[in-house]
């Protein structure tokens, strides 16, 4: 019985040295684990830091994204007011295409011709006027 006691209380302590030495292990993980949560901690700090930071930077681009926004709008209207006028500007081309540069050139000398021509009428018309309203009053 003796030995059986003496058995059970070296089996006993050498199961107290084994729970010691794992004391002393697991106070050693549970602190590694408390500076990896603590480092964990300030790692996201520091990167929400930097990401907020980063934020702050792009926030004065908000109105110039506004702006390029509003200008990418008129410049689609602009688009479409040319689209618009090169329509017109090929139908009165096409009107014009009808006649080449020497045809158009003379009907321009033409009608120069025609006007020329009606000045001079009115001119005579005219002197003609004041000459019959001299006669008149060289009458009277």
């Amino acid at each position: 019985m003796s030995q059986s006691i003496e058995v059970l209380n070296l089996r006993t302590q050498r199961d107290f040295q084994y729970v010691l030495k794992m004391e002393t292990q697991m106070k050693g993980l549970k602190a590694k684990f408390r500076q990896i949560e603590d480092d964990r901690k300030t790692l996201m700090t520091k990167h929400f830091q930097e990401l907020k930071e980063k934020m702050d930077e792009l926030l004065p681009l908000i109105p110039v994204l506004e702006q390029y926004k509003t200008d990418a709008k008129l410049i689609t209207q602009f688009k479409e007011e040319i689209r618009n006028l090169s329509a017109v500007l090929t139908g009165i081309q096409e009107e014009i295409g009808a006649y080449d540069y020497e045809e158009l050139h003379q009907r321009v000398l033409s009608l120069e011709t025609r006007l020329r021509d009606c000045m001079k009428k009115l001119i005579d018309l005219k002197t003609r006027k004041e000459g019959e309203k001299r006669q008149q009053k060289g009458e009277a």
